[in-house]
């Protein structure tokens, strides 16, 4: 009889033992590593201060100067049609060679007053500007008379429209 229940006992065990790790090892007890330690589960959802540290992350993240460049690039060769108001429109893409995006960008973001991530890029970049996008933003960046951009604004107003979309998402939470 006892070698009848020698392994159901041994398998009723194991079940045991792994329901019991499973318990012990559930998702929403596990703590969380950061400084206040609430539970990952829904209380994180919840938790101002990580919603707070992740609109920080990702308004810096907006306002950096490789974003800047990053978005140039995308409306040069994607185009914009954020409706920014601007009485030409839209801008479509392909004005410059995506080759030439990246340069454009680093020389943009010098308009801007910032440092570029490729400084070096500086000096093509001007020259690839002036022959595709100062027709229209000026060779000194500005804009000409509210019809196209002013593109040595910080934040481009592209920019800024998505920081005020982040701040209201985040005030809507």
């Amino acid at each position: 009889m006892r070698e009848s229940l020698k392994y159901p006992l041994a398998i009723f065990f194991l079940l045991l033992l792994v329901t019991l790790l499973f318990w012990i090892n559930r998702p929403e007890k596990r703590e969380s590593k950061t400084a206040h330690n609430h539970m990952e589960s829904q209380e994180k959802r919840g938790c101002i201060e990580c919603s707070e540290k992740d609109i920080e992350k990702r308004l810096k993240l907006l306002k950096s100067t490789r974003y800047l460049e990053k978005y140039i690039e995308h409306v040069i060769n994607s185009g914009s049609a954020q409706k920014l108001g601007f009485a030409y429109g839209e801008m479509q893409g392909g004005f410059a060679d995506s080759a030439a995006a990246p340069k454009i960008a680093a020389y943009v973001a010098s308009l801007a007053g910032r440092k570029p991530t490729h400084p070096e890029w500086i000096k093509e970049g001007r020259t690839f500007y002036v022959s595709n996008c100062g027709g229209c933003h000026g060779e000194d960046g500005k804009g000409i008379n509210g019809t196209f951009p002013d593109l040595t604004r910080d934040p481009l107003l592209g920019i800024e429209k998505r920081i005020e979309r982040e701040i209201e998402a985040q005030a809507s939470q």
